[in-house]
């Protein structure tokens, strides 16, 4: 989720083809993949990667990237699967910063919430970090996203994880998923700015109704990852933050949270009101403090009663 997820879907959501591509849209490309920590660590495997994964996906091969760090196995399908997908096949663990630092935050037992979990990477990282004592609730609203999640719990053959085809937000309801056209997984609950695109109806839960009637304790961390729609989710589990104080992982995305006529921070300003400071992930594994929200990005809250 770090490494400006915005950046990620302009400079990867395209096939890596040069044609038609405007030179300045190339270079911004390469300084983002220069940028990226995996990149650093192995440039020339890199590159290799996502050029093989770039023809695969021309010749309709899917792919299974084996991901040791959690033992877990990630299926990805015949086609372009978007900037994330693309930067997991390529650089694997070292996709986002954020999951270096799961370790710190999920324990055996515990409860994980993964809010717009697409195919898996951060659910089965924390399934198996929690332990056959622990629970991960998953949730992915896209249908053709949920068939992938839900061919990756089985290929892991994990039992602690709960699917839920839903989007996570304030109230119980249906609203539209509308498709960015950016991928199969580009998706958001707020209307295009231009023209019309592709949508499916989908069912919205809030957070705290759907862990009452699992009777689930000991939520210890939530991800959000929900195009913009952070602090709908978070509205909708005030009675988990208020008792359990989860760490949370979440994007900040003001352009998407606008279109859903949100506070472009309003996720922040929800959290920091109920006593929450924020952090950046640091490639060394420390965490730096944030005094203002970033531009866009992703950002780590933990508690004031809770030390960093």
């Amino acid at each position: 989720m770090n490494h400006s997820p915005q950046n990620d879907r302009r400079f990867f959501g395209a096939p890596w083809s040069a044609v038609n591509i405007p030179f300045h849209e190339l270079y911004a490309r390469w300084r983002y993949l220069l940028g990226h920590p995996g990149f650093r660590r192995a440039p020339l495997t890199t590159l290799s990667r996502l050029m093989w994964r770039r023809l695969t996906i021309e010749l309709g091969i899917p792919a299974i990237v084996d991901l040791p760090a959690w033992d877990v196995r990630l299926f990805l399908p015949a086609k372009h699967n978007g900037a994330g997908t693309m930067m997991i096949y390529a650089v694997r663990e070292l996709y986002e910063q954020e999951l270096a630092h799961l370790r710190n935050f999920i324990s055996p037992g515990m409860v994980v919430v993964d809010g717009g979990a697409n195919y898996g990477i951060y659910s089965l990282a924390a399934a198996r970090l929690v332990g056959p004592t622990g629970r991960v609730f998953s949730f992915e609203p896209g249908q053709e996203s949920f068939s992938v999640l839900g061919k990756n719990i089985e290929l892991n053959g994990v039992k602690n994880v709960r699917l839920f085809r839903a989007a996570l937000a304030e109230k119980e309801a249906s609203a539209s998923l509308y498709h960015s056209g950016r991928g199969p997984t580009s998706f958001s609950l707020g209307p295009p700015e231009h023209g019309a695109c592709p949508s499916e109806v989908v069912a919205t839960l809030p957070l705290d109704k759907v862990l009452r009637e699992e009777n689930a304790e000991h939520v210890g961390l939530i991800k959000l990852d929900v195009e913009g729609a952070e602090e709908l989710a978070l509205r909708g589990a005030q009675a988990l933050l208020s008792s359990c104080r989860p760490c949370v992982i979440f994007e900040i995305n003001p352009r998407a949270s606008k279109g859903l006529g949100l506070k472009p921070f309003g996720a922040w300003e929800l959290l920091e009101n109920m006593g929450y400071r924020f952090f950046s992930p640091l490639e060394g594994g420390d965490l730096r403090k944030l005094r203002m929200p970033p531009a866009v990005g992703n950002v780590i809250a933990l508690h004031a009663g809770r030390s960093a």
